[in-house]
C-alpha cells in the first residue's frame, strides 16, 4: 500500500536563507546525486536577475510591519512513498517510473495551488535523491492580507490534520492512502536506528518478507555513508563560516579604525575654521598700521594689538577675540549691529564665517544653566491640594501620597509642580507646572531649564515593592496620569504611570521590555490624542489603546464621581421617605 506524505515546516527570519540554500541545492549536499536535476516547477528559473527566495518572499508580505519572531514562510515537503514511484522494486533508491512521477506532480502543484493560490511563490521538484519529492514555499498570508500563520495553519492538532486530510483526498485518485488518523508515530531515534543497521535479518522469515528487509538494510547501510558525507561536509562548512567571521570581525575593526580617521580629519578641519581676518576689519573701522609694530593699529581714540584671532586695546586695557567683538569694541554697539556692518563692509559670506567663530566660541565657553527646581512654598500647598481634590476630584490620599515623595509640590507663585525624572529615578530633569491660583486660570507651562524631551511625570502603583515592572500606562499630562490610577485601581500588577506631556518623548526602549500587550496608550479622546496613539502604536505594534468616554480621563474620573453623589443622593431619598412613615 502506498501513502501521499506531506510535511510543514514553519521558517522565521533567517531559515528562509538557509531552506533555499538547500533545496536550490546551492549548499553542497552528499545524500544528492549531482548526475541528476532538481527541476522548478513554480517560480522563475534561476538567473542573475531573478530574486532570491527570502527577496520573493518579503516582496509578497509587502511593506507591513513584521514581528520579530513571526513565521516569514511555510516550507511543504509533498512526496509519496517508495512503492508508489517504482512498484516492482520499492528497494531501488534513485528510480522512478516517468508517468507515475508525472501524475504524481501535476496533483500536488494543482492541490497547492487551489488551496493557497498565488501565496506560493516557488516550488522545487528534487529527482536527485532517493525518492522524487516536492519542495514547496507558501507566504501565509491571511484573507485581509496580514501575515497571519496561525489563521492559515493554526496552532492545533486538529488544523493540522484537516490539512493531512485534504492533501490525501487530492491524491487518492492516484492510489495514495492517508497514513493513521490521529496517529502519535514519531521518526525513529538514531540508536533505533542505527541498531537495525547493524542486526542481522531474522531467520524464520519467509523469502518474500527477508527481501525487503535486506533491502531495507542495504539501503539503511547506503544512508549511514550518506549520513556520514553529509556531517563531514557540515563540518567543512562550519570551519569556511568560522574563517569568513574571523575575516569580517578583522574587516570590521579596520573599518572602525578608518572611521576614527575620518572623525579626526572632520575635527580639525572644523577647528581650521576662521574668523574674518581682523587686519581687515580693523581697517575698515578706520584704524591705520604702526610702521614700527605690524601687529599694531591706532588711530586718536584706540591703539590695538592683533595676535591671530585675538585682540588687545592699550587705550582701554581691554581684549577679546574674533571680528564680532571687535566691531562692538570700537564702533560701540550690540551684537546684531555687529553683524549688520560686517556684512556692509566684508560680504554676507565673510559676515557668517565670522557669526559661526563667535557660536564656536560661545559654545565652547558658556554653559547652559542646570535646571533648578521651583522652591516648594509649603504655605501655598494646601491651596493646590484644594484644587487637585476639590475641582479635579483626586482622592486625598493619592494627592498627599506624591506629595510626601516629593513629586507634587505647590511653587511660589501657587502652581501645582509637577517634577519630572528619568526611569531610573536618579535625574530630575525638569517639571511640568499647572496653574491653580484665582479662578479659570489655564495656565500650563515647564519650568524654566527643563528639557522636554528627557525625563516624564511618573509614579508606580500596584504589586510589592521589590516587583518588577509588569504594565505600562501613558497619558497626556500629571492629572491624567493620576485619574487613570485612580480609575485602574482594580489591576494588582505593578504599573508605571506615566505622562509623555502632549506629544513629548516615549521611553521606546524600556516600553519594549514590557510582556505582549503591558503597554497601555490611553491618550486623550480626541484628534490630537488619536494623531499622538497612532504614532506610538506604530512603533509599538504590541501595545493597546484604551479610550475615555470623556474628552480626557480627569472628566472621565470627575463623570465617575458626580455620578456617585447622585446615586447617594438617591438612595438617601428613598431611606428618608422610608423613616417618615
Amino acid at each position: 500500500m502506498a501513502y501521499g506524505i506531506c510535511r510543514i515546516q514553519k521558517l522565521k527570519a533567517g531559515s528562509v536563507g538557509r531552506s533555499a540554500l538547500h533545496t536550490s541545492r546551492k549548499r553542497d549536499t552528499p545524500n544528492a546525486d549531482p548526475e541528476k536535476q532538481h527541476i522548478r516547477i513554480i517560480g522563475s528559473p534561476d538567473s542573475p536577475s531573478t530574486p532570491d527566495l527570502e527577496t520573493l518572499v518579503r516582496q509578497r508580505i509587502g511593506e507591513q510591519t513584521i514581528r520579530k519572531n513571526a513565521v516569514l514562510a511555510v516550507e511543504f515537503l509533498l512526496t509519496a512513498s517508495p512503492e508508489y514511484f517504482r512498484p516492482d522494486d520499492p528497494g531501488k533508491a534513485g528510480h522512478y517510473e516517468q508517468q507515475q512521477l508525472e501524475d504524481f506532480q501535476h496533483t500536488a502543484c494543482e492541490w497547492l495551488l487551489n488551496r493557497y493560490g498565488d501565496r506560493i511563490v516557488r516550488a522545487e521538484l528534487h529527482l536527485d535523491e532517493s525518492t522524487p519529492h516536492i519542495h514547496a514555499y507558501m507566504v501565509p498570508l491571511d484573507e485581509k492580507g496580514k501575515l497571519n500563520c496561525r489563521a492559515l495553519l493554526g496552532g492545533s492538532r486538529y488544523r493540522l490534520s484537516e490539512l493531512q486530510d485534504d492533501f490525501a483526498a487530492a491524491m487518492k485518485p492516484l492510489g495514495l492512502e492517508r497514513g493513521i488518523k490521529g496517529s502519535r508515530a514519531k521518526h525513529t531515534e538514531v540508536r533505533k536506528y542505527y541498531a537495525a543497521v547493524n542486526s542481522s535479518p531474522d531467520a524464520f522469515l519467509d523469502m518474500q518478507t527477508m527481501q525487503h528487509q535486506l533491502a531495507d538494510r542495504q539501503r539503511a547501510i547506503l544512508d549511514s555513508a550518506t549520513m556520514e558525507r553529509t556531517n563531514k561536509a557540515l563540518s567543512l562548512e562550519n570551519q569556511q563560516l568560522k574563517q569568513r567571521l574571523a575575516k569580517a570581525s578583522t574587516e570590521a575593526y579596520t573599518y572602525s579604525e578608518q572611521a576614527l580617521e575620518w572623525q579626526k580629519k572632520y575635527e580639525d578641519l572644523a577647528n581650521k575654521v576662521r574668523d574674518v581676518p581682523l587686519e581687515k576689519v580693523v581697517y575698515e573701522l578706520g584704524l591705520d598700521p604702526d610702521p614700527k609694530d605690524k601687529h599694531k593699529w591706532q588711530h586718536e581714540n584706540h591703539i590695538i594689538n592683533i595676535t591671530g584671532s585675538k585682540f588687545y586695546d592699550w587705550q582701554y586695557l581691554k581684549g577679546g577675540g574674533g571680528a564680532i567683538d571687535l566691531v562692538m569694541h570700537v564702533n560701540g554697539c550690540n551684537f546684531k549691529q555687529a553683524v549688520a556692518w560686517l556684512n556692509d563692509r566684508c560680504g554676507e559670506s565673510a559676515t557668517l564665517e565670522a557669526v559661526t567663530y563667535k557660536a564656536r566660541e560661545i559654545i565652547q565657553t558658556e554653559q547652559p544653566h542646570p535646571f533648578i527646581a521651583p522652591t516648594p512654598n509649603a504655605d501655598k500647598w494646601q491651596q493646590v491640594k484644594t484644587y487637585l481634590t476639590r475641582e479635579r476630584r483626586l482622592p486625598s490620599s493619592l494627592v498627599d501620597n506624591l506629595h510626601d515623595l516629593e513629586l507634587v509640590y505647590a511653587d511660589n507663585k501657587q502652581n501645582a509642580v509637577f517634577i519630572r525624572r528619568d526611569l531610573d529615578e536618579q535625574t530630575i530633569t525638569g517639571a511640568s507646572l499647572r496653574g491653580t491660583a484665582g479662578t479659570e486660570n489655564t495656565f500650563k507651562g515647564l519650568a524654566l531649564g527643563s528639557k522636554r524631551s528627557k525625563g516624564w511625570f511618573h509614579f508606580k502603583f500596584g504589586g510589592q515593592s521589590d516587583d518588577q515592572i509588569q504594565r505600562a500606562v501613558l497619558v497626556e499630562s500629571p492629572i491624567d496620569a493620576m485619574s487613570f490610577a485612580v480609575l485602574d485601581r482594580t489591576d494588582s500588577r505593578k504599573t508605571i504611570y506615566l505622562s509623555t506631556d502632549g506629544a513629548g518623548q516615549v521611553p521606546l526602549e524600556f516600553l519594549r521590555q514590557l510582556p505582549n500587550k503591558s503597554v497601555i496608550v490611553a491618550y486623550d479622546n480626541d484628534n490630537s490624542g488619536n494623531l499622538m496613539t497612532l504614532n506610538v502604536m506604530e512603533q509599538l505594534p504590541n501595545c493597546v489603546r484604551k479610550l475615555p468616554q470623556a474628552t480626557d480621563w480627569n472628566e472621565e474620573l470627575k463623570n465617575m464621581f458626580n455620578l456617585t453623589q447622585q446615586q447617594q443622593r438617591a438612595a438617601e431619598g428613598k431611606q428618608s421617605k422610608g423613616f417618615s412613615r
